[in-house]
């Protein structure tokens, strides 16, 4: 692969590069931010977490059966039934133990495709649990963490755990699967607004609006500053105008405070275009398709700023970045008995 041409000292690492895929250490608006966008990108309901690939839709199929049920319990069982379909395996059920009505997700077997050790595949998961229960809340037309008693991870301790810092309820660690543990009497709730349809996109974005919430008072806290503009252009915002608003500031404070920590909007900005670019050429986009998704005027300007940012044209790259997959595979073919 050709060797790139520096951005900068502090450069932000793309959390979806490389051969784990997720950094253990995201925090939860950094995650979800990146899965939005990762999911228009390469069309995968799994974000390409699994070897088997869901196609835009999957959550969809799943608001459909869950549309008409008629307690939490049921929907909480036909959205385990309808994702094990789905996946191809018995990863998810439902089980009632006393008073407790508990959604469980085993992933012991589960084919993911990134390395990486215990904490990367704890905190994916622990994302699994916050998706499930926004999309139950979604069905439910209300919140639900009220009837929520605690949150189980298969994550032995602490430590690179910022996904369970989304939950208000105690976590317990170290249980034996990833659940959601409801009040018994929570399973009998009906839905409380007229049943509406559900899409991956939909959840992320009601996950993202509920941490934007949470963020806002910490929003002109200078050390968290140039993290909190990355989540934002990483969930999809890319105008400095929309940043600033989001952050609660008005761009010329923005700007001001950007350059108190060494940074600038421009090039926060091109690190963003930068890591999403070599993401889509590395997936097998071409050039144009590429150029039309980041929004350049023209596949040429698109050019011109990737040769910046890289050193190399994008179609050089995405050659270069195809020979070492073909190189990979032969070699993980010769190795095979």
């Amino acid at each position: 692969m050709p060797g790139r041409a520096s951005i900068g000292e502090g450069e932000h690492r793309d959390p979806a590069d490389g051969a784990s895929a997720i950094d253990p250490d995201l925090s939860p608006c950094e995650y979800f931010g990146m899965m939005r966008v990762r999911l228009a990108e390469i069309e995968d309901e799994t974000c390409a977490l699994s070897s088997r690939p869901l196609l835009l839709g999957a959550t969809n199929l799943v608001g459909e059966r869950i549309r008409d049920a008629a307690s939490l319990a049921d929907a909480m069982r036909l959205s385990a039934q309808t994702y094990n379909l789905l996946h191809g395996g018995s990863y998810n059920r439902i089980e009632r133990q006393g008073n407790r009505i508990l959604y469980r997700m085993d992933d012991a077997e589960f084919p993911f495709t990134f390395a990486g050790g215990p904490s990367t595949r704890a905190t994916v998961m622990e994302g699994v649990l916050i998706f499930v229960h926004t999309l139950l809340e979604m069905w439910a037309g209300r919140e639900l963490t009220s009837h929520l008693r605690a949150v189980h991870s298969r994550r032995s301790r602490r430590g690179g755990d910022a996904m369970l810092g989304y939950w208000s309820v105690p976590v317990r660690l170290g249980a034996p699967a990833y659940m959601l543990e409801y009040a018994g009497t929570a399973g009998d709730l009906a839905p409380g607004s007229t049943a509406q349809t559900l899409d991956s996109i939909d959840v992320y974005d009601r996950i993202l609006t509920s941490l934007a919430r949470s963020d806002g008072a910490d929003a002109h806290q200078p050390g968290d500053l140039v993290s909190r503009v990355r989540s934002k252009l990483e969930s999809g915002l890319d105008d400095q105008g929309q940043v600033a608003r989001a952050l609660g500031m008005s761009v010329a404070s923005l700007r001001r405070k950007l350059s108190e920590t060494g940074h600038g909007f421009r090039q926060l900005r091109a690190e963003m275009l930068d890591r999403r670019a070599r993401r889509l050429l590395g997936a097998g986009r071409s050039p144009e398709a590429v150029a039309d998704l980041l929004g350049f005027a023209d596949a040429r300007s698109f050019a011109r700023a990737f040769k910046q940012w890289t050193g190399t044209t994008p179609a050089r790259f995405a050659a270069d970045t195809l020979s070492e997959n073909v190189l990979s595979d032969c070699a993980s073919a010769s190795s095979t008995p």
